[in-house]
């Protein structure tokens, strides 16, 4: 395993008049960091971009945009990100403006901060977890609350009596008019009529 050290800061280069360029271009040209599987190394790290560790990363200080521990990553410092997702060993502190997602393989040792923290079921956490105030444009991401269900009209009872009470004076005088049995052929059949 090799070790490193490195105090490394990426900045896009904006400048002259033929490269001006909006900063959402920047921000997709800039370079993302990756600590390979068996390197272990120590320092900061700046960048608009992205910050994979997949090895190991001592008395790290850490600024990026997205920062990501995977499954046998070790990191040790603090970091700040806007969006943060650990599934390896993190020892120290974590604070993301957007969210912290720690998967079932994470092992946090220390603090996270963010607005939504997101902890999946077998994630170790020792340590304290604070939520910060949602702004406006994370109100907006945010899944929408589905109204509660209407309560169900009740229907009167005495409509449910009267149907009951008219089918069974039906049956009953159906029953009364062929006597518990249907006419013979021939029989004169009787009729009922109102008074």
């Amino acid at each position: 395993m090799s070790t490193v050290g490195i105090d490394i800061k990426h900045t896009p280069v904006i400048g002259g008049a033929k490269t001006q360029q909006s900063d959402a271009q920047n921000a997709s040209r800039a370079d993302d960091i990756v600590i390979g599987p068996g390197v272990r190394t120590a320092g900061k790290f700046e960048t608009a971009g992205s910050i994979f560790v997949d090895g190991a990363l001592d008395d790290g200080d850490v600024a990026c945009r997205w920062f990501s521990i995977s499954r046998g990553g070790e990191f040790q410092g603090a970091v700040s990100a806007e969006r943060i997702e650990i599934a390896g060993l993190l020892e120290g502190e974590a604070v993301a403006s957007e969210e912290i997602i720690l998967r079932s393989s994470a092992r946090v040792t220390g603090n996270i901060t963010a607005p939504y923290v997101i902890i999946h079921r077998g994630a170790q956490l020792s340590g304290g977890v604070e939520s910060t105030e949602r702004t406006a444009d994370n109100r907006k991401q945010a899944p929408m609350q589905l109204p509660l269900p209407r309560a169900r009209q009740r229907r009167s009872l005495g409509i449910f009596v009267g149907t009951a009470l008219v089918g069974v004076l039906l049956a009953g005088g159906a029953y009364a008019l062929w006597g518990g049995k249907a006419p013979k052929e021939g029989e004169p059949v009787a009729t009922l009529s109102s008074t």
